[in-house]
C-alpha cells in the first residue's frame, strides 16, 4: 500500500492506494471524526479485485485543514482533483455517513468520472432540529475539544451489545475521534448543516447501491427508502444488526453486500 499526500484545493490531502494499477478503481470516502483506517475490515477483499483508493477528507486523519467552514461543493471537488491528479478517469465511490453525502454531491458535480455509487448510513438533506444540535457539537468542540464528543459519538455508532462486547474496538474507534482537528469538524459541520441534496436526486443516473443500518437511530432506514425512491437506477440492502458505523460492526455482511454490488457494475 502506498501512502501518500498531494496538494488539492490549496491543502494537503493525504491518500493511499491499494491494488493492481490495471483494474477498475473504487474510492472510499469515510465518516466524520475518523480517518481512511476506518476502512480497514473492507482492504483486503476489495484490493484483491480493485485498485482501492482512500483518503482522508479536510482535517481529518493526515490531512491538514483549509479553515473552519467547507461545502459539500468543495468536499466533492477535492475528490475529483484527486482523481486528476492521480490520473484515473473514472471509479466507483463508496461513501459512508458523510462520505455517502459527498458521494451523492460528487455524482451531480461530475457524473462523468462516476461507474458506480454506493451510499451506507447516509441522508440527502439536514432538517432544522439537526442542524440545531451540529451547532451544540460544534460549540463543544470549540469549547472542549473532540475529547467532548467520543462517547455520545460511540454510543450512536454503534449497538449497546457491541459497545459492551467489542472494547477493544471502541477504544480504536475513539483514537480515530481524537485525531481528528477540531477545524476539521468543524468545517464538515458546516458543510452538513448545509446539506439540500434530496430534490436533486434524481438527477443522478448511475447504478446506485444504499445500504442502512437495521439499528442506525439517526439515519435510520426511512432515510435511505426515501433516497432511492428518488435515484431512478437504485438498489437498497438493509445492513442487519448494524447501527451507524455498519462496515466496523457487521464488516463480512457488509462485505460481501458491497462486492455483490460492485462486482455487478461497468468499469
Amino acid at each position: 500500500m502506498s501512502r501518500a499526500s498531494a496538494t488539492i484545493n490549496g491543502y494537503d490531502l493525504a491518500y493511499s492506494l491499494q491494488g493492481d494499477r490495471d483494474r477498475p478503481v473504487v474510492v472510499l470516502s469515510h465518516p466524520l471524526a475518523t480517518s481512511m483506517g476506518v476502512w480497514a475490515y473492507q482492504l483486503p477483499l476489495l484490493a484483491h479485485r480493485f485498485l482501492v483508493l482512500q483518503y482522508d477528507l479536510r482535517g481529518h486523519g493526515r490531512s491538514t485543514a483549509p479553515g473552519d467552514s467547507y461545502t459539500f461543493k468543495e468536499l466533492a471537488s477535492d475528490v475529483a482533483a484527486l482523481l486528476e491528479f492521480l490520473q484515473i478517469s473514472r471509479a466507483a465511490f463508496v461513501g459512508l455517513s458523510i462520505g455517502g453525502m459527498i458521494g451523492q454531491m460528487f455524482a451531480l458535480q461530475h457524473p462523468d468520472k462516476l461507474s458506480g455509487l454506493v451510499l451506507c448510513s447516509t441522508a440527502s438533506r439536514t432538517e432544522p432540529q439537526a442542524k440545531a444540535t451540529i451547532e451544540e457539537r460544534i460549540n463543544r468542540v470549540r469549547a472542549e475539544g473532540l475529547e467532548s464528543q467520543v462517547r455520545s459519538t460511540l454510543e450512536r455508532w454503534f449497538t449497546p451489545r457491541f459497545i459492551e462486547q467489542a472494547p477493544a474496538t471502541m477504544k480504536w474507534v475513539a483514537d480515530l475521534i481524537l485525531a481528528t482537528t477540531a477545524d476539521g469538524y468543524i468545517g464538515c459541520g458546516r458543510a452538513l448543516q448545509g446539506l439540500d441534496l434530496t430534490d436533486a436526486l434524481s438527477e443522478i443516473r448511475v447504478k446506485t447501491l444504499i445500504i442502512p443500518g437495521e439499528y442506525d437511530l439517526g439515519f435510520p432506514e426511512k432515510i435511505s427508502r426515501d433516497i432511492q425512491q428518488k435515484i431512478p437506477n437504485s438498489e437498497l440492502v438493509l445492513l442487519k444488526g448494524a447501527a451507524h458505523l455498519g462496515n466496523v460492526e457487521q464488516p463480512h455482511l457488509f462485505n460481501e453486500i458491497l462486492m455483490d454490488f460492485l462486482g455487478r457494475i461497468p468499469n
